[in-house]
């Protein structure tokens, strides 16, 4: 995870911790849970496709 991705949530669970109603914090909440876990399965599909390429014999993207 990069540090601006972590920055951001970090970010976002300030805002839901200072939400003004229950609502709004839960709309934040889902967000930054969200947003957490499209994370991680971009980190895996990163992996497989780095794993894709070394077995084709290709190298490796920048």
């Amino acid at each position: 995870m990069s540090n601006e991705l972590r920055r951001k949530l970090h970010e976002l669970q300030e805002l839901s911790n200072n939400a003004p109603d229950p609502a709004t914090r839960a709309i934040i909440e889902a967000v930054r849970l969200q947003t957490a876990v499209l994370n991680e399965r971009l980190f895996a599909i990163e992996l497989q496709l780095a794993e894709l390429l070394k077995r084709a014999g290709a190298q490796p993207l920048p």
